[in-house]
């Protein structure tokens, strides 16, 4: 498929993070110009090329960012740019949330290079993904659940953290399937 600025043009691409094949690489433009991003269905580690090592945009994202994501960050070079990876979150308010956590077993002291050149010791935890589905807000809780800045207004779905279930750092498209990301998808 040509690109051109109504068109996408997307296919998948060998992951710098894990090795797979499963790669989704996307091209769009912009009013700011071309954009490459990537998500991938193994790992879950995404990018794109606005997020360039030790760019504003990335010392932006990350003052608002989980400290676990941020520890587990990657740089890959993709075309001569040091490009950042984080593990995603994905948030569907119809159907749930995709999210990497800690696992509470387990955890290792590392040697990470601080901004003044020394080494320190820290905790890198080990963790996985974990899925939350959408549930309906029953009619007599929904004062629970109100929307913020919008009187009156409340949520119709909440996540339904009792029953999230966890999947491995490399089974993300498994992950992906069991919030339902691909239903209602045409098969090529």
């Amino acid at each position: 498929m040509a690109n051109n600025d109504n068109e996408f043009l997307d296919f998948l691409v060998v992951c710098p993070c894990c090795g797979s094949d499963a790669c989704y690489q996307s091209e769009f433009t912009t009013q700011d110009g071309k954009i490459t991003s990537w998500i991938c269905m193994t790992c879950g580690y995404t990018s794109n090329t606005t997020m360039v090592a030790d760019s504003k945009v990335i010392k932006d994202l990350e003052k608002n960012t989980a400290q676990l994501i941020i520890d587990n960050k990657q740089i890959h070079n993709v075309d001569g740019v040091d490009l950042i990876w984080y593990p995603t979150v994905i948030t569907m308010p119809e159907k749930g949330m995709i999210y990497p956590e800690p696992l509470k077993e387990f955890h290792q002291f590392v040697d990470v290079e601080t901004e003044d050149g020394n080494i320190a010791k820290t905790v890198r935890k080990d963790w996985s993904w974990v899925v939350v589905k959408a549930i309906p807000v029953k009619e007599e809780e929904k004062e629970k659940y109100p929307i913020p800045n919008q009187k009156g207004e409340f949520y119709k779905t909440r996540m339904d953290m009792k029953n999230s279930k966890r999947f491995g750092k490399l089974e993300f498209m498994d992950a992906a399937e069991e919030l339902g990301m691909f239903k209602g998808m045409k098969k090529m």
